[in-house]
């Protein structure tokens, strides 16, 4: 009989079981024979292995999103992964396992039912410092300045988002049952405030709790996980025991409160179904300037696993919006006590009103596979369709968009365009607010287009390859070794803003996204590596000038090969095809109204051509943070042009 593999819980914690499997299949009940007492029956028979062969010898590392692999003593086991773009622990060590809503197997027949504790954590803590120059120092100033640094490519949320520099992240889960039930709350959040400042935004508090369940159905086959509260489930997660390079999800992560069920069945010794459906809701951010709404999610996977080396699944998810718009009429023209029927202005005067309800929907296919002396790879292909998503919260949260108008961070300013701000069909002409196009009337996006990615991910261990070429065992990374990942992101848009730059091109509609990227890895000691990562980043197919590079070698110190701490050594070269923006354009239009931009200023088109900054940065430091930091005369100044040189030290650890 195949012993189950001991897995601990915790929807964000997956621990490599290290138990190998006990001799040959157990033979099958004769026909009509009860169970002896307290024995598992199959809910099928299991197709039996050649007589006296013993069972592989597997361990499961999580669910759908992490790889099976043969389990050995020297397995680093897996960890946590964060949100907010917070990677494992670096790939110079074993990568924290990005584990989905239900843990391989309940091995409910091997572990202790008694009630007990567990705590889990990760922590990255970064010093990132930017190096420019003031064009002209005054008297007493240094021509060199040392600032946050002033780059592309450090908001999570955002397409150009790469993991050269990322931010500051901790997250702390604590879980208390056995192996039944389980409870578990999350303590999240970013910006260390005794380095920093006490951003109330950042730290997200209690951010997580929920209740899992892995009952004993009484068939060894058939394992049954459920989960109830509010809790991250992941789909299309491109690395072998993380969300890969980009740390994103080609189908989704959720943000909801409900529940969710995942059912696995062993057809035999070697293959497994498995299927999942979830359910939930997002209540949104209400401020005035937060187009999305109360949105619901509904959620259908299945997979089928071949062996310990390969998996193929197919992914749906539906977030939709049917809310009321939330409008108060103001007191401005009251008479005596009752409202007169003159236009008074809602309390959300910036949102859009009398939207139709918003949908958007993720659909695909992906594959995980183990080759052995070959590495591993992931190949997947998503569908992200949207109409009137401006109004959907981040319900799903997919290749960087957040949901699909959440402020500026959703599907509409990640590959749409520019999001709508005000309908100017429901407010006076005094409110009104207008997107600014080129060479025609104002273009934005409510949120109605479609996205079809490519995204691939190799890992491959020269060791790895040697080894088990010469006919010895799977290396896990307790030893020298050069390490090579090749990853990279295919986006093509269709978009409802038809804006055309004056060579007649378009600017969103029908464009495409690429980046790719290497990291090699070189472990020299036990205790340090040497590594480089490349990355190109090519935002807009019909625009080149927005283009990038990023190279980042790094000294990488541990205590031992397969470790869960390191600190880390860093400096990236920013490449531009254009840094800074130039001038020379005529305004396409005159912006005007409550947007942020003055009256009469001008929004020029040459402010495309050159390295854009997230459509919504994080906070004050970023890079263009303000709409006045993208007029093209400031983007040369040097407090807001992006840098060419980044310093980081980096700690890191999981637990």
């Amino acid at each position: 009989m195949r012993t189950l593999p001991i897995v601990f819980t915790g929807l964000f914690v997956a621990l490599p079981a290290f138990g190998q499997a006990q001799g040959g299949p157990t033979p099958p009940p004769a026909d009509n024979a009860p169970p002896a007492a307290g024995e598992k029956v199959e809910l099928e028979e299991a197709k039996p292995a050649a007589p006296g062969a013993a069972a592989p010898a597997t361990a499961t590392a999580g669910v759908q999103g992490t790889a099976t692999a043969t389990a050995t003593p020297a397995q680093p086991a897996a960890g946590v992964v964060a949100m907010q773009g917070a990677a494992a622990a670096d790939s110079t060590t074993s990568k924290a396992a990005d584990t989905n809503i239900a843990q391989r197997g309940s091995a409910v027949a091997a572990a202790d039912n008694s009630w007990k504790l567990e705590y889990h954590g990760y922590l990255r803590a970064p010093m990132r410092v930017g190096m420019g120059k003031r064009d002209n120092p005054g008297a007493g100033q240094s021509k060199t300045t040392l600032h946050y640094p002033v780059i592309p490519d450090d908001q999570y949320l955002g397409w150009q988002f790469t993991s050269h520099n990322k931010k500051d992240w901790a997250e702390m889960f604590f879980s208390y049952g056995n192996s039944w039930a389980k409870g578990t709350l999350a303590l999240q959040g970013f910006n260390f405030t005794d380095a920093a400042w006490a951003d109330q935004v950042a730290q997200f508090g209690i951010s997580q709790g929920w209740i899992e369940l892995t009952p004993d159905l009484g068939y060894e086959n058939v394992r049954l996980n459920a989960k109830a509260g509010s809790f991250w489930s992941r789909y299309g997660l491109a690395g072998k025991w993380d969300a890969g390079e980009y740390d994103t999800y080609l189908f989704g992560r959720t943000h909801v409160m409900g529940e969710a069920v995942r059912l696995e069945y062993d057809i035999d010794d070697a293959n497994t179904l498995w299927f999942e459906q979830g359910l939930g809701a997002k209540r949104p951010d209400p401020k005035q300037f937060n187009n999305a709404r109360f949105t619901m999610l509904n959620h259908l996977h299945a997979g089928f696993k071949m062996g310990s080396d390969i998996e193929f699944s197919a992914h749906y998810l539906h977030a939709w919006t049917q809310e009321e718009d939330r409008i108060i009429r103001g007191p401005n023209t009251i008479s005596g006590m009752a409202l007169t029927d003159a236009y008074n202005p809602p309390n959300y005067p910036s949102t859009l009103l009398g939207l139709p309800d918003g949908k958007m929907w993720v659909a695909g296919l992906d594959a995980r596979m183990e080759l052995g002396r070959f590495g591993f790879v992931y190949l997947g292909y998503s569908h992200i369709g949207a109409t009137d998503a401006i109004s959907v919260a981040p319900a799903i949260e997919v290749l960087h968009a957040f949901g699909g108008g959440q402020y500026h961070l959703g599907l509409s300013d990640n590959y749409f365009g520019p999001s709508c701000i005000a309908d100017t069909s429901e407010m006076p002409a005094t409110n009104r607010v207008a997107t600014p196009g080129f060479n025609g009337p104002p273009a934005c996006s409510k949120g109605t287009g479609k996205v079809d990615s490519l995204l691939a991910q190799w890992e491959f261990s020269l060791t790895n390859f040697t080894q088990i070429s010469s006919g010895g065992q799977k290396f896990w990374g307790d030893g020298t070794d050069l390490k090579a990942t090749l990853y990279g992101m295919f986006n093509k848009v269709s978009s409802d803003v038809p804006t055309k730059l004056m060579n007649g091109k378009n600017v969103y509609d029908g464009i495409s996204k690429l980046k790719y990227g290497i990291d090699l890895q070189y472990q020299a000691l036990s205790w340090l590596t040497l590594a480089t990562r490349f990355d190109r980043v090519q935002p807009n197919s019909n625009i080149p000038e927005q283009s990038f590079s990023i190279l980042s070698p790094r000294l990488v110190f541990k205590s031992k090969f397969a470790t869960r701490e390191q600190i880390s050594f860093q400096y990236s070269r920013y490449m531009y095809n254009q840094r800074e923006c130039s001038g020379g354009f005529s305004p396409a239009y005159q912006v005007s109204g409550n947007q942020g931009i003055p009256a009469g200023h001008p929004y020029m088109e040459s402010q495309l051509y050159c390295t854009q900054p997230a459509p919504s940065p994080p906070s004050a430091e970023g890079f263009g943070s303000t709409y006045e930091n993208q007029d093209p005369g400031l983007r040369g100044a040097p407090t807001t042009r992006p840098d060419v040189n980044v310093f980081k030290v980096e700690a890191s650890m999981w637990w």
